[in-house]
């Protein structure tokens, strides 16, 4: 009897709550006061009052907002949408109008960067739309890498991603003590786990998290960056090994012209080579040759597959871990000295004022006469006098009319400083220096660009419009007025009246600051200004380039987006038209390009820090990179190295001014580009942190 009691009681209580729901379609209710309306019903047992929310969320008739709170489910109030990026209290969803929602992460259901959800409207307020998500469609990122608190003799797994807002708990089933003090990659097994945290398992224990190794192997499973391949991919390639000497009859013999490499000093994979010659009526003739990979790694095979998965290379500051085995990008494919290798080549030929009158794109075969670093290219044009001095100097020649009329159609010209390290045997740093730039750089990278250009024109001419395209879409309004403003404390001026008087301040203003201290401000704040180029099927052109057609041709060892433009190219030369659709591995190859981009500057970082453990007491010069509410950022001149003052450090309160550039209070003011003096105080390369204290300024 009393069970049938018990049991009409929660129906009562089920429709009842149901009932003040719809009555009240923009109110939240607290779980605490439902509790209380029925007390007297329920004799103050939570349990019918718990079922029954439980039964209402279950036929998704109700939301639950918060921890304890709800209101009902507004159908025809639905919207869906992207989040952007995540912060300590809330989520930031893009819906599909680009109209960015903020949701309070107590009812985001842990979602991340890079998640789908599904968004539902809860109330109006004051014309502002409010939503609360209703469910995660897809979810970017399942495995994390971090350490265990057993603190409360519970395991909680804590990742050490700034950006995951939860932890995760391991059940006791799955925690073994050997866990503690180790740097982990946990999987989520169960996000909705109706309690505080999702639920997880330990997949893989990297090292001990006191050890520097551990860290370093954290970086590629944090974003997901491939793993060994497997031993059936590896398999594969004593079949393409043969393949070498296989349809040469139908390529144009190049072996016997000067052709030669000019890469960086530690450079492995050799994709492009250049060949000189000097024709009849004083015209030149330039052969940009590129590994043609695609001869090798055939579409649908398992190193395709496994090459499309993994999107790219990623260099970082210890290790390369390669998009196709390293057989193939550091053998095989790889143009080096002395060995006949397959090319897609493009063959330009320029008249005797060095204007490109015709173009080719064909297949070859060739043999690099030599692999040139680029300071022994250098060194041979400075001296004007070694191996292939009249080739390199006719190329010289070629690259700086090319970059100048790039410069003059509105191209926007960085001239970034890159970071070197000195690893001893174990691999940690033991010097940090500011790589060398050399104009032989510049000349690669303005044959790369032409060919690149060259046969996104070519696709043009043929009607594609079905390819993978390098897309770059125009600034950000509110960050270019933003940047207008700092540059005019410093007595820049950035013109936002047009998009060319955009390019063309913004490269004054980079030619400007080049060499001075206010480089390292304004090249990254220029940088940020600007949107993020990426692949699509959709051409937009290229902003930062000045050109309506871009695509990727000249690194297919290393970018999937090449080997694809080069199977479209070779489609295209043999009239086999292409119905592939582009526009999924054009989201996925720029998703794995961003993951590369972080892993290689959390890489950099990481070693910085490392370095700077033997540097903690010693006061080093900087300048203020950047400002935030509790403190400011200061990037040391002697090795580039970033570290943060604290404002609670400082003496009295400062606050962040308006513009958001610097710190003040009644006395004093920190602003960017700031020269200071600091102490190093910590270097934590577990946190990725490097504090410092202000000795003067």
């Amino acid at each position: 009897m009393k069970k049938k009691k018990n049991k009409q009681l929660i129906v009562n209580v089920y429709a009842g709550l149901w009932l003040l729901f719809k009555d009240n379609p923009n109110k939240k209710f607290a779980e605490s006061k439902l509790q209380k309306l029925y007390k007297k019903k329920t004799k103050k047992d939570p349990l019918p009052v718990l079922l029954s929310l439980e039964k209402l969320l279950d036929e998704n008739k109700i939301i639950k907002i918060s921890k304890d709170r709800y209101c009902l489910k507004l159908g025809e109030n639905f919207s869906e949408g992207i989040v952007v990026k995540t912060s300590k209290s809330s989520v930031f969803v893009s819906d599909k109008s680009g109209e960015i929602i903020k949701i309070k992460k107590e009812s985001a259901f842990f979602a991340l960067a890079g998640d789908e959800l599904s968004l539902n409207q809860i109330n109006i307020s004051k014309g502002e739309k409010k939503y609360v998500v209703d469910s995660v469609k897809y979810r970017n990122k399942h495995s994390f890498v971090g350490e265990i608190d057993y603190s409360s003799g519970t395991a909680f797994f804590v990742s050490s991603e700034r950006k995951i807002y939860f932890d995760v708990l391991i059940p006791r089933k799955d925690f073994n003590p050997s866990f503690l003090n180790k740097i982990l990659v946990v999987k989520v097994t169960t996000w909705d786990s109706k309690g505080k945290c999702p639920l997880g398992k330990v997949i893989k224990v990297l090292g001990p998290a006191n050890d520097f190794k551990s860290h370093i192997k954290s970086i590629s499973h944090k974003y997901n960056i491939g793993p060994l391949f497997s031993n059936s991919l590896l398999n594969e390639i004593s079949s393409v090994k043969g393949l070498s000497d296989k349809k040469s009859l139908n390529r144009l013999d190049y072996t016997k012209f000067s052709t030669f490499t000019i890469d960086p000093d530690d450079a492995k994979d050799f994709d492009d080579a250049i060949s000189v010659r000097v024709q009849e009526n004083k015209l030149f003739e330039v052969g940009v040759h590129i590994a043609d990979v695609s001869h090798y790694v055939r579409e649908g095979s398992k190193i395709d597959v496994e090459a499309s998965q993994r999107g790219n290379s990623v260099y970082l500051v210890d290790e390369v871990i390669p998009m196709i085995p390293e057989e193939l990008s550091n053998d095989i494919c790889s143009l080096k000295e002395g060995v006949p290798r397959n090319c897609f080549s493009v063959i330009f030929k320029f008249d005797s004022t060095l204007k490109m009158s015709s173009f080719s794109i064909t297949k070859t075969k060739i043999i690099s006469n030599k692999r040139f670093t680029y300071s022994e290219a250098q060194s041979i044009l400075d001296n004007k006098k070694g191996v292939l001095f009249d080739e390199l100097s006719i190329i010289k020649k070629i690259a700086l009319k090319l970059r100048k009329k790039r410069q003059s159609s509105g191209a926007i010209m960085f001239n970034k400083k890159e970071m070197g390290f000195k690893l001893n045997d174990q691999k940690h740093p033991i010097d940090i220096f500011v790589k060398e730039s050399y104009f032989t750089q510049k000349i690669i990278e303005e044959l790369m660009l032409l060919t690149n250009i060259t046969v996104a024109n070519f696709l043009k001419s043929k009607n594609i419009s079905n390819a993978v395209f390098r897309v770059h879409d125009s600034p950000d309004k509110d960050k270019l007025l933003s940047l207008k403003g700092l540059a005019f404390e410093f007595n820049y001026n950035i013109d936002v009246s047009n998009k060319i008087a955009v390019k063309r301040s913004l490269n004054k203003l980079l030619e400007k600051v080049e060499g001075t201290a206010e480089q390292g401000l304004f090249e990254p704040l220029v940088i940020r200004s600007m949107a993020k180029a990426e692949y699509s099927s959709k051409n937009i052109g290229h902003y930062g380039l000045s050109l309506n057609d871009y695509v990727h041709f000249t690194s297919p060892i290393r970018r999937y987006a090449d080997l694809i433009i080069h199977r479209i190219i070779d489609s295209t030369l043999n009239d086999k038209p292409n119905s592939k659709s582009f526009e999924g591995i054009c989201k996925h190859i720029s998703k794995k390009e961003r993951e590369a981009s972080m892993a290689e500057r959390e890489s950099i970082k990481l070693m910085q820090i490392k370095y700077m453990e033997k540097h903690v007491g010693d006061t080093f010069e900087g300048v203020i990179s950047g400002v935030i509410d509790h403190g400011f950022f200061v990037e040391l001149v002697q090795n580039g190295c970033e570290g943060f003052v604290r404002a609670a450090s400082l003496n009295g309160f400062y606050q962040i001014d308006n513009k958001k550039i610097a710190l003040v209070n009644n006395d004093n003011k920190f602003t960017l580009g700031q020269s200071v003096d600091v102490r190093v105080i910590r270097s934590d390369s577990n946190k990725r942190l490097l504090d410092l204290d202000l000795i003067s300024f």
